[in-house]
């Protein structure tokens, strides 16, 4: 039986005619738990199941909204954590295929003054059975700590994802996230990162490829609590065909986080003129001593891109491909693990 929710919601409503202040879908949402497969385990990581730790950070937020996180929270009963002990030379990689209704709910912990990478790779589904994914990932980055989590999503078209990235910084924790979003049919993602502690920080780089009939609707947050905190969220993808796309970045200077700095671009390469792409860029403030700039641009290919193409027997076509491709590619070099990289590489090759 299916079921309508919100999800996604903007942090602070704008013009409703805009049509951007949230997403609504309606599923149906008899998911069995999904924990996935872990086919490198580096030294250092413990692995357990729960969906609750210990630690005294704050529990993190989530952007995709309170409904759709308790009922994925309650269809993935068990869920697992990952604590990292110690720091790790390679990489976490977990699987998840998304060949049926599904939910995971994962937690990395990473305690004071380790550093890791962790990488999650969406995968399978098929491109004429619907299937619906949503996963929650939650994110403790203890005291000097260090952590960056990929999630590259390279579903079948029969596909609909839900993925939401929690993330809470203690004192100087570093915090990274690389997403790389491809298939699927309709996709909401999202993250919320609460810098708590001093000196915290948080980097994002998105980057996305919207064709077809696809849907791709992302809401990314960032709160600024403690003194000094960094953000920088970068998000680069094309549009085309018929697609949708749909972009919310907020930074939240909060009082207290005096000294803090946030940045945020999102930019579009747009390939047709039915595809739709709406974007809202969000600064709020509430204190005075903080730097902080946002920007969204939407562009064709320029004249003097094309030109400079052509004067080297590149056709329009051809210059798109490459242009399209290298916004991922860019993305994806911060992956730090060659098989996942060309796995991205090998997807984008039957685009």
């Amino acid at each position: 039986m299916e079921e309508k929710i919100d999800i996604n919601p903007i942090p602070y409503l704008t013009w409703t005619w805009l049509k951007i202040n949230k997403d609504s879908v309606s599923y149906d949402f008899s998911l069995s738990e999904n924990q996935g497969l872990e086919t490198q385990i580096p030294e250092g990581i413990k692995i357990n199941s729960g969906k609750t730790v210990t630690t005294s950070l704050s529990e993190p937020e989530y952007s995709i909204g309170q409904a759709a996180v308790k009922l994925i929270s309650d269809a993935a009963t068990e869920g697992k954590i990952y604590t990292i002990e110690k720091s790790c030379e390679k990489p976490l990689i977990i699987r998840l295929d998304m060949d049926k209704n599904s939910a995971s709910h994962q937690i990395i912990h990473v305690k004071e003054g380790c550093s890791a990478n962790v990488i999650i790779l969406y995968q399978g589904g098929s491109d004429k059975k619907t299937s619906l994914s949503g996963v929650l990932t939650k994110v403790y980055a203890e005291e000097g700590s260090k952590l960056h989590i990929s999630k590259v999503q390279l579903c079948a078209k029969g596909v609909n994802q839900i993925d939401d990235t929690a993330v809470v910084c203690a004192d100087s924790a570093k915090v990274s996230l690389t997403q790389i979003e491809l298939g699927a049919s309709h996709v909401d993602a999202g993250f919320n990162a609460s810098l708590q502690g001093y000196k915290s920080s948080f980097y994002s780089d998105t980057a996305y490829i919207c064709q077809n009939n696809q849907y791709l609707d992302m809401n990314q947050i960032v709160i600024h609590k403690g003194k000094k905190t960094v953000c920088n969220m970068k998000t680069h993808g094309t549009a085309k065909d018929d697609a949708t796309k749909t972009y919310r970045g907020t930074i939240d200077m909060r009082k207290g986080c005096s000294a803090s700095k946030g940045n945020e671009i999102e930019t579009t390469l747009l390939l047709s003129p039915k595809a739709i792409v709406k974007a809202a860029p969000i600064i709020l403030c509430g204190e005075e001593d903080i730097s902080a700039e946002h920007g969204s641009t939407i562009g064709k290919l320029s004249n003097e891109m094309l030109f400079y193409m052509n004067s080297r027997g590149i056709d329009q076509k051809t210059a798109e491909k490459l242009l399209t491709r290298a916004k991922i590619t860019a993305a994806a070099a911060g992956i730090e693990d060659e098989s996942i990289q060309e796995e991205i590489n090998s997807y984008l090759e039957n685009l």
